[in-house]
């Protein structure tokens, strides 16, 4: 079946609950799921099934011996992000940490205000 992999969003909300200030969801489960998206979107690829030509079956080579992994690694694209520049995914993994830097320091201003809800007039 057809997945929908539209872009998603991540919220992160800033609570306040028994006088304290925290983030929901925390920086590093952010991080976790942004780079889970990344994998998931990369495995779409990889995974995807190799063309098969029915008319070639009679010089197939393929033991009844092969494993899953062999199967795998023959019958899909799972080798593909071998051929992927190492720069390309570099720069996606730097993309996250972009975003994640830029969300600390939004929450990291909020957190902030906690020394504030703290002090006694």
């Amino acid at each position: 079946g057809h997945t929908d992999r539209r872009q998603r969003f991540f919220w992160v909300e800033i609570l306040l609950r028994n006088q304290e200030i925290s983030a929901s969801p925390s920086v590093p489960t952010v991080r976790s799921l942004f780079l889970n998206e990344l994998h998931n979107f990369m495995g779409i690829v990889c995974s995807l099934p190799r063309p098969a030509s029915g008319r070639f079956e009679v010089f197939d080579s393929r033991t009844g011996t092969d494993t899953s992994a062999t199967f795998e690694r023959t019958q899909t694209f799972n080798r593909l992000v071998h051929s992927v520049s190492p720069e390309i995914l570099s720069n996606a993994y730097a993309t996250i940490e972009l975003h994640i830097q830029k969300m600390t320091l939004f929450v990291n201003q909020w957190l902030s205000y906690q020394s504030l809800w703290d002090t006694r007039v």
